[in-house]
């Protein structure tokens, strides 16, 4: 690839930024950059996990991160594995819990040894690693931002601790990079565990906007050019739907379909017809949420050519959450919670008080990013998920490699523009 120019650019990916908080006035310098600075609005797969997206500007069948993928060969099992399936859940998960206590971040602890071999499941691997270069490994020969930019120029920066943020401010925005990506995780994580509690949101909030504000000057005074983008709100959860319980009424043999729960989404994989039709017309005929099978996600761009990532996926309807989910453990919700002030809740009821991955046309799925530049301006209100690397690249003067079937969401403005996006975050705020 060969530059077109020699900007230097911070991206500020703040999950969770909901635009309706920000309308209310709890982010005032997000606020006035929306206000002052070309913004736009854009859309997602109905997923609840985006960032690889962001970073190669391809949809998940193109790139490969979606959710559990049911692994090829996974009814073969070794004389060993065989004894470990004897062994009650609760033991094989706890030692789980043990073991990523001592080597790495405890993630998916509630998933068995029987299961973590039947699914494969990149998302975390991917949230929790830190060598860039393993990160560019993960892709199915489709390159990131990064890579285009170049490894030695180009660096993401993973944060899901208030703690941690003073030291990121130190050394952020100084020019150093061509491209640096720092994903600021810590508001996405207090809503999901507190969001009943206004003045602890508002706290952090409060606390978000202001590392915005910093960086935002620091790159101002450093000619770094200034993004901030977060890919979805947060739903406060109404109740909870334990959806095992309900399959369980159509009586369907367990080993005639397979099924991955999340927090709003549940995946399915029917191994009879008998199965299929069964628990289709029971998901069709349910009220808390909407049966999208696998043909159907063309309508948002997700072309899977196998099954491999499901026959069929259930969204619950937002304001509902659904629990018991492949994410529960009482241990690791315990020890997260006694480890985290953020997760501080989960020690008690382990169970998400807000949250996103809902189908995309609603509010809480949309997505905003704003450039502090007035060079620039959007021709349009409203992009999607793949339009955004091409957009970080053009404002790099970088050219987009043809992986990246998306557009910029901006382009240079023939004079200054510092206006035009007051009505935008005026609407937010009366849409909630």
């Amino acid at each position: 690839m060969t530059d077109r120019g020699s900007s230097r650019l911070l991206v500020c990916y703040v999950p969770g930024l909901d635009t309706r908080k920000v309308a209310a006035g709890l982010c005032p310098h997000v606020e006035e950059m929306m206000q002052s600075y070309p913004v736009v609005r854009f859309t997602s797969p109905p997923a609840a996990h985006r960032l690889a997206s962001l970073l190669t500007g391809a949809y998940p069948h193109e790139h490969g991160f979606w959710g559990p993928r049911l692994r090829s060969g996974w009814r073969e099992r070794t004389a060993r594995q065989q004894m470990v399936d004897l062994l009650p859940d609760v033991v094989t998960t706890t030692a789980q819990c043990i073991q990523h206590v001592v080597n790495g971040p405890v993630e998916l602890a509630t998933i068995p040894p029987r299961r973590r071999r039947k699914f494969e499941w990149m998302r975390f691997t991917m949230k929790h690693e830190k060598n860039v270069q393993r990160l560019f490994s993960m892709f199915r020969h489709v390159p990131t931002i990064l890579q285009v930019v170049g490894e030695e120029r180009a660096r993401y920066v993973y944060c899901e601790r208030w703690s941690e943020s003073d030291g990121l401010l130190e050394n952020l925005g100084e020019g150093s990079h061509r491209l640096e990506l720092v994903d600021f995780h810590c508001l996405d994580r207090v809503q999901h565990w507190y969001v009943p509690e206004d003045d602890r949101v508002a706290e952090a909030y409060r606390r978000v906007d202001a590392f915005i504000e910093a960086l935002h000057a620091k790159c101002r005074g450093n000619g770094v050019q200034f993004v901030v983008i977060s890919d979805h709100g947060m739903e406060p959860v109404k109740r909870h739907l334990d959806l095992r319980a309900k399959l369980a009424a159509a009586g369907v043999p367990r080993a005639d379909y397979d099924l991955f729960v999340e927090n709003v989404r549940c995946t399915f994989w029917f191994h009879t017809a008998e199965a299929r039709q069964k628990l289709t017309d029971l998901l069709q005929a349910c009220d808390d949420g909407v049966l999208v099978k696998n043909e159907e996600l063309a309508q948002y761009g997700v072309r899977f050519q196998d099954d491999a990532y499901g026959h069929a996926y259930f969204y619950v309807h937002p304001g509902i959450s659904l629990f018991p989910n492949d994410f529960h453990q009482k241990v690791a919700s315990f020890y997260l919670g006694l480890r985290d002030p953020q997760q501080r809740r989960r020690m008690v009821a382990p169970y998400h008080v807000a949250d996103h991955g809902y189908l995309p046309h609603h509010e809480c799925e949309i997505g905003f990013v704003v450039v502090a530049d007035d060079r620039y301006h959007a021709p349009g209100e409203s992009v999607h998920l793949i339009d955004l690397a091409p957009t970080f690249l053009e404002l790099l003067g970088c050219a987009k490699p043809p992986t990246m079937r998306g557009t910029s969401a901006f382009s240079l403005a023939t004079e200054p523009l510092r206006q035009g996006s007051e009505q935008w975050v005026a609407g937010a705020g009366a849409a909630s």
